[in-house]
């Protein structure tokens, strides 16, 4: 099972690296990003139905991130029923007088001098 937990979060990881590279190639309608790297009118390093294919994969490979996302989160909810602390204590809760927090004595507060009057003018 640990297995396919790490093959799944390494094809996550991918996913959104190539969701990031796709969402970056693709051409905005009013220049945004694009124009930043120095896109020009109407050049396309893919070709002319570039918008196409690169939308495409940009929906397929969005698809495959989030069905990984949703099995990765069933994944791990199934092994989360019994939280690392409970596993630690033996599921036995601590009783408030036997907390581990030591109890510090309440700090005395200094003597301040009283200030002097001013006299009303």
């Amino acid at each position: 099972m640990a297995v396919i937990r790490t093959l799944l979060i390494i094809l996550e990881a991918a996913c959104s690296l190539a969701l990031i590279g796709l969402i970056l190639l693709q051409k905005s309608k009013d220049g945004g990003l694009g124009m930043a790297f120095g896109s020009g009118g109407n050049d396309s390093l893919f070709g002319a139905r570039a918008g196409n294919v690169l939308t495409r994969a940009t929906v397929g490979i969005g698809i495959v991130f989030l069905v990984n996302t949703l099995v990765l989160g069933v994944l791990f909810a199934g092994s989360a029923s019994e939280s690392m602390i409970e596993k630690e204590l033996g599921a036995q809760p601590v009783p408030m007088e036997q907390s581990a927090i030591p109890q510090a004595a309440p700090a005395e507060m200094p003597e301040i001098p009283a200030m002097p009057a001013v006299p009303a003018q």
